[in-house]
């Protein structure tokens, strides 16, 4: 988003000045919507990452009593991501950065409601870690 306002004012001086004519136009109107598609990026980076809490979690060989350890330090990990979420939305919340809340909505959703994520990371490791067979692998 930061890098989105500075190219916003890159391309008014650009176009302030004349210079945005052309082929010069067709590059900053590609460029721009590269930035744009970032926030389908930041959705599609979200999913892996819950798909590879899941699978991590299933995969690790441990027993499920882990889960409740999982369940304590889900208290800490949703402090961290509560003040991630104030720190995003005091950075964010400027009037410079309103051009910026237009181009990524998904994103702005997503950052400003991250112990909502969090937790859903928690429920879905903390399920598949409760939901997988003991297949012989623990010392007993």
């Amino acid at each position: 988003m930061f890098a989105y306002v500075v190219w916003i004012e890159f391309v008014s001086g650009l176009t302030a000045s004349g210079f945005n004519t052309g082929v010069t136009s067709i590059t900053v109107d590609a460029f721009t919507r590269g930035f744009q598609a970032f926030d389908y990026v930041i959705i599609l980076l979200m999913v892996v990452f819950g798909i590879g809490i899941g699978l991590t979690s299933f995969k690790i060989a441990t027993s499920a009593t882990f889960f409740i350890i999982t369940l304590i330090m889900g208290i800490f990990w949703g402090f961290i991501a509560y003040f991630f979420n104030y720190v995003f939305i005091q950075l964010i919340s400027p009037a410079v950065f309103a051009t910026a809340w237009g181009v990524f909505p998904r994103t702005m959703l997503l950052c400003t409601n991250l112990h909502w994520i969090a937790l859903l990371y928690i429920i879905i490791g903390s399920l598949t870690l409760y939901a997988k067979r003991e297949q012989g692998q623990y010392l007993t």
